[in-house]
C-alpha cells in the first residue's frame, strides 16, 4: 500500500518514500534534541503555540486549524466526521483515501484519468469531473494537489470551479497539498489563501515530506467553516500530536529559506532523473512533485532493484494503473545517478539475454 517498508527489506537506499532530499534542517533537529527533555509531560492538547505560528502564516484564526498525528489521521479524522455514504475520488490516487473511506462503509466511485493525457485534471477531463460531481450526490471528494503518484499540478482556476462545483452539490472537498511546498511555484497553486471562502473546503498539508521528518508523524488541516473544524476535532484522540512534533513543526515554520533552496534544488534532480529515465528507454509522466511516475517495459524491475539494494515503489495496486508503473523520489545527485546506473545494468543484462536467446532460437 505505501512505500518505505525498510523494515522488511535490506536496502541501501530507499527511493520509495517521498521526501526533502535535502533531509532535516539543522535547527528541526536541535529542536527536536531540545524538546527530548519535555518528554516526561504530556504534550499540549490543544496544540495552541504551533496551531498559533500557522494561524499567523495563512492569515486565518486558529480555530481554523488542527493539529494531527501525520496527514493519516486527519484523513481518517474527516471520513469518521462525515461519515460519507458517496464518495468520489480519481485514478490513479493515493490508496489512504480509500482505505479511510472504505472503514465507514462508504461506496467509492473512481473517475479514470487518461493515460494518453498523462493522468492530467485538465481539459476534456476537468469537464468530465464537473459532470460527475454535479449528478453524483457525493458527501466527499478527495484531490490532491499535486497528484499522487503522478506529481501533476492542477492550476488555481480549475481547483476554485471544482470547489464552487462542489459547494453547489453539498460536497465537502478535501484538498490534499501535502507535496505543494515541494514544487517550482506553491503559491500559485495551492489553496490555503482560498479555504476561508469555502466552506465546504478543507486543506491538508504536512511537515513530513517537506521537512524530511515522517518519523516524527505531523500534520495539519484548514478549515474554512470553524464549526466543522470543531466536529472535526472531536475524531481526534487526546494527546494526538507528541511534544517533539509540536517541536518540530514549530522549528520548521522557521524554515523559509530552506524551503526555497529546496525547491530549486528538487526542480534541477527531478529534471536530471527525468532525462535519465528516458535515455533508458522508460515512459516518464512529466512531473511537477518531488518524485516521478514512470513505466517500464520489464514488470520485474522491482525486485530487480531490491536485490541491488534500491527500494522503489511499485505502482501496480494503484486503482488505473497496471503492472510496469513505478514510482521514484528524486533525491541527491549521487543517489540519482547511482540508481539511473543500476537501472541501465539492469537494461544491458537483459538485452543480453535476449540476444542469447535470439541465436539459440
Amino acid at each position: 500500500m505505501h512505500g518505505g517498508d525498510v523494515y522488511r527489506n535490506k536496502i541501501h537506499t530507499d527511493f520509495s518514500v517521498n521526501v526533502n532530499p535535502l533531509g532535516i534542517p539543522e535547527q528541526v533537529r536541535e529542536a527536536l534534541t531540545d524538546a527530548v527533555a519535555r518528554v516526561q509531560t504530556y504534550p499540549d492538547e490543544r496544540c495552541e503555540e504551533l496551531r498559533g505560528k500557522l494561524a499567523k502564516r495563512y492569515g486565518i484564526k486558529a480555530e481554523n486549524i488542527l493539529c494531527g498525528n501525520g496527514a493519516s489521521e486527519l484523513i481518517n479524522a474527516i471520513c469518521s466526521w462525515k461519515r460519507p455514504k458517496k464518495a468520489l475520488l480519481l485514478a490513479p490516487g493515493f490508496s489512504g483515501y480509500a482505505r479511510a473511506l472504505r472503514a465507514q462503509g462508504c461506496r467509492i466511485t473512481h473517475l479514470y484519468l487518461r493515460k494518453d493525457e498523462e493522468f492530467a485534471l485538465s481539459g476534456g477531463m476537468a469537464d468530465k469531473l464537473r459532470d460527475a460531481i454535479k449528478s453524483g450526490a457525493y458527501d466527499l471528494f478527495f484531490l490532491a494537489n499535486p497528484a499522487n503518484p503522478t506529481g501533476k499540478l492542477t492550476d488555481l482556476e480549475t481547483m476554485r470551479m471544482i470547489a464552487g462545483i462542489c459547494r453547489e452539490a453539498g460536497t465537502v472537498l478535501v484538498v490534499d497539498e501535502c507535496f505543494m511546498e515541494l514544487t517550482s511555484e506553491p503559491e500559485n497553486y495551492g489553496m490555503t489563501g482560498d479555504v476561508l471562502e469555502y466552506g465546504n473546503v478543507l486543506v491538508l498539508r504536512a511537515f513530513t515530506k517537506s521537512f524530511a521528518i515522517p518519523g516524527i508523524r505531523l500534520g495539519y488541516l484548514l478549515c474554512g467553516d470553524k464549526e466543522i473544524a470543531g466536529k472535526i476535532a472531536m475524531q481526534l484522540p487526546e494527546w494526538n500530536v507528541s511534544v517533539l512534533a509540536q517541536a518540530a513543526g514549530m522549528a520548521s515554520l522557521e524554515q523559509e529559506g530552506y524551503l526555497s533552496a529546496s525547491k530549486v534544488f528538487v526542480k534541477t534532480q527531478r529534471e536530471f532523473l527525468e532525462k535519465g529515465l528516458r535515455k533508458l528507454g522508460a515512459k516518464v509522466i512529466q512531473s511537477d512533485a518531488n518524485f516521478i511516475l514512470f513505466l517500464w517495459k520489464d514488470e520485474a524491475l522491482y525486485d530487480q532493484l531490491l536485490e541491488r539494494g534500491f527500494l522503489i515503489r511499485d505502482c501496480s495496486d494503484y486503482e488505473g494503473l497496471g503492472k510496469g508503473y513505478y514510482r521514484i523520489a528524486v533525491k541527491n545527485r549521487m543517489e540519482n545517478e547511482t540508481l539511473l546506473q543500476a537501472m541501465e545494468a539492469i537494461r544491458e543484462s537483459q538485452e543480453k539475454d535476449s540476444r542469447k536467446k535470439g541465436k539459440k532460437e
